[in-house]
Parts: C-alpha cells; sequence; structure tokens
C-alpha cells in the first residue's frame, strides 16, 4: 500500500482518505495572507513530532532566521525539531552558484545554473541525509532566479525531477485573488490545496481551504473554513 503523510490539519486528512500519497508533488496556491508557508513548515514539522519523518524546507523568499521566528511565534519551536526539519536558504544556493561560476559546470547565465546548483544541493542532501517530505517556497521565486526561458518545458522537466527525487514535495505558488485561468503547474501537479480569504458581510474575512486535486485519492472538493488555535490547524465546514 502507498504511504500517506498527514497533513495534520484537524477535521481536513479525513476528506482527504487520511492524507496525501508518498511521492505526490503538491501545490500549495493562494493570494498572500493565507498561511501557505506557515501550512506547509507545519506539516513537516507536525511529521517529525508524530511520526519521526525527516523533512527539509527551502525558502528562497526570506532568510532561516525570519522563517523560524515567525513560526515560533506560532507557537512551533524550530529547535524541537532540529534534527527532523532542515531549512535551507537561498543564500545556501546563492554562495552555491558562485562557487561554480567560472567553471565547465557553470555554463551560461541563465536557467541552468540555478535549476542545477537546486537540483545538486537537494540531492547532495537526500543522498547524505534522506529525507521523505519537501516544500519549496515558493515556485515564482524560483522562476525568477531560474530565469526560465519556455516556463511550460521548463516546468514540465523540473516537475519530472521532483517526482524522481521519491519524496512528497510541497511547492507553494502565489496566486492573485482574482485569478481564475488554469496554470501549467496545475496539470503537472499530483495535487492541489488552495487557500483564499473570502469575505463574508461586511466586516469579516475567512481563510478558506480546499482541496481541489489530489491523484489518488478520493477527496473531498469541498470549501473548509481554515484556522490556526492552540499551536494547530483546523478545519469546519463552511455553511
Amino acid at each position: 500500500m502507498t504511504r500517506l503523510f498527514r497533513t495534520f490539519i484537524q477535521g481536513f486528512d479525513e476528506e482527504i482518505e487520511g492524507g496525501i500519497p508518498q511521492g505526490h508533488v503538491v501545490l500549495v496556491a493562494g493570494p498572500p495572507g493565507t498561511m501557505k508557508s506557515s501550512l506547509a513548515y507545519s506539516i513537516l514539522y507536525n511529521n517529525a513530532v508524530e511520526e519521526g519523518v525527516p523533512g527539509v524546507y527551502v525558502t528562497m523568499e526570506q532568510d532561516r532566521d525570519s522563517l523560524e521566528f515567525q513560526v515560533s511565534k506560532m507557537g512551533l519551536d524550530p529547535k524541537k525539531v532540529a534534527e527532523k526539519v532542515r531549512v535551507q536558504d537561498l543564500s545556501r544556493i546563492r554562495r552555491g552558484v558562485e562557487e561554480l561560476r567560472g567553471t565547465a559546470r557553470f555554463g551560461t547565465a541563465g536557467e541552468k545554473p540555478w535549476l542545477d546548483v537546486l537540483k545538486r544541493h537537494l540531492e547532495d542532501v537526500k543522498a547524505t541525509e534522506d529525507f521523505f517530505l519537501l516544500v519549496l517556497d515558493s515556485l515564482p521565486i524560483l522562476e525568477i532566479i531560474s530565469g526560465l526561458r519556455e516556463r511550460r518545458v521548463g516546468l514540465f522537466h523540473f516537475f519530472g525531477w521532483l517526482k524522481s527525487l521519491k519524496v512528497t514535495s510541497f511547492v507553494i505558488s502565489e496566486v492573485a485573488p482574482e485569478a481564475a485561468s488554469v496554470r501549467d503547474e496545475d496539470f503537472l501537479a499530483d495535487g492541489i490545496l488552495s487557500l483564499t480569504m473570502d469575505r463574508v458581510g461586511e466586516l469579516d474575512v475567512y481563510r478558506r481551504i480546499r482541496c481541489v486535486k489530489m491523484r489518488g485519492v478520493n477527496h473531498n472538493p469541498g470549501i473548509f473554513t481554515l484556522e490556526f488555535r492552540d499551536r494547530a490547524f483546523r478545519v469546519t465546514r463552511v455553511i
């Protein structure tokens, strides 16, 4: 049987048949303020604490100290999972590029160096300290620093490489609130967790979560209200 990794969102795992299948590439998509990064980190954190599952979080928008400060304010102690959750930030990847500059492996400026360094780095980490969960934060920043010339082809190959790692990946993607079109990554991903900020009445705004897609899982495609309190995410049905 395929191993399932729980999201540890109370009331949500039951709606996706217990969790996310091993090896899936899952988009965590939504506009700013929907707690995408916090949710992704909490999945790694809780899997480390409750199941002893090792994971890697690659942050490209904020440095490690900033991320750990953010989750600490949520009541999640990074030191508690220091041996299981490795946070890698963009500066580490940048140093790798500088080390390759001027060598035959570096090649020409543009797409190849950044993606090669990122892939090589994660492959090295996996070879030395195996992990089962991976977060990439975020896809738009990765596209910028990698200089993808042909987005569809580049994403196709990149998602294929993620699958070849044989880990369960969460790729954070920024989506404008008004966006309605289907994107290339929506087709390539095995799963999509969509987070939104919905206005209710004149004054209230609620975070929502919906499992839009999850291959191989008979999931509930309905919309749930997403809350974070007492150091845990939980959902309630939207009525």
